[in-house]
């Protein structure tokens, strides 16, 4: 499970303008507050400096992540930077969910045994919906879907999110709001690329998902203390080892198309704030790993 959780979790930012409300009545649990430090690292050289925060797309309502050390360089960056620039654009999401979410030719129930489909109806009941309903939506689609109610049903949600949040406070103090990709793109790495692989998430996504609450909890736990070895287990290694496909996808391939903007981004000057999934700045394949190669040092910032 953990492979196609994290999948849905680092393309997220795509889909967050979707509001999942229109499909879902989605559930919040208040939790007691409890301290949060998530990693962040900073590169400068003799005029720019680039503060790297490692963001998770969903959280708990009244997760005090926005702590000081955070927020004062947030405050003292002039551009902001995330992965994708109108993660909040509805009008704009639409018609990239219509374009890769949907198969007017399709069935969704094509290759699912009675049982199987019997389950993902099971699954969706909360949000009112069913295989029927849904006949030409994608299978990869309805994964992510029964993914994102457990999700909420766990007391997760995305309009709380690291990235959502910071994106509404730079366009509130009129920084430079920009994105390392387009929002098409980022749909395009989450996509299976044959029908197999989009049957074979979907079942596994079923097989999985009385793991979810447990993989959410301990991803969501070292998001938190900013236990960057862990994350790196949890994220990278067994996305790795469970879904060879979708790390160089998601992971090596756009980590790879990142690193050169960030490269220009320190050519220029002044101060600059950068938000993306935690799962990109950890492991071998890392946007860090790859700034080093290039003799970039990012130096991980203790408070």
């Amino acid at each position: 499970m953990i492979s196609r959780l994290k999948a849905s979790l680092l393309v997220l930012t795509t889909l967050a303008a979707i509001s999942f409300a229109s499909l879902a009545q989605a559930q919040t649990v208040t939790t007691q507050p409890v301290p949060v430090k998530p990693a962040m690292w900073v590169i400068k050289d003799a005029d720019s400096t680039i503060y790297l925060l490692g963001s998770i797309h969903v959280m708990k309502p009244e997760t005090p992540w926005l702590n000081p050390a955070i927020q004062s360089r947030f405050d003292s960056a002039q551009d902001v930077w995330f992965e994708i620039p109108d993660l909040d654009n509805k009008a704009a999401a639409m018609p990239v969910a219509q374009k890769y979410m949907f198969d007017p030719q399709g069935d969704v129930a094509s290759g699912l045994s009675p049982e199987e489909v019997a389950q993902v109806n099971d699954l969706l009941k909360p949000l009112n919906l069913n295989t029927t309903m849904l006949k030409a939506m994608r299978k990869w689609a309805v994964g992510l879907i029964i993914t994102m109610q457990q999700v909420n049903q766990l007391g997760y949600a995305t309009d709380t999110g690291v990235d959502l949040t910071l994106v509404k406070q730079a366009r509130d103090a009129n920084k430079g709001v920009h994105g390392l990709e387009t929002m098409e793109a980022q749909m395009q790495a989450l996509v299976p690329e044959t029908e197999e692989d989009e049957l074979t998430n979907l079942r596994a996504t079923l097989t999985d998902i009385e793991t979810m609450p447990q993989d959410l909890d301990d991803l969501f736990a070292a998001w938190k203390a900013g236990d960057t070895e862990a994350l790196g287990h949890l994220m990278i290694d067994k996305m790795q080892a469970e879904d060879p496909k979708n790390y160089q996808r998601l992971i090596v391939g756009r980590n790879a198309a990142w690193e050169p903007k960030i490269e220009a981004i320190l050519a220029g000057k002044g101060t600059t704030f950068i938000t993306v999934g935690a799962g990109h700045l950890v492991g071998p394949d890392s946007v860090i790993a790859m700034l080093k190669a290039h003799g970039i040092r990012a130096e991980r910032i203790n408070y």
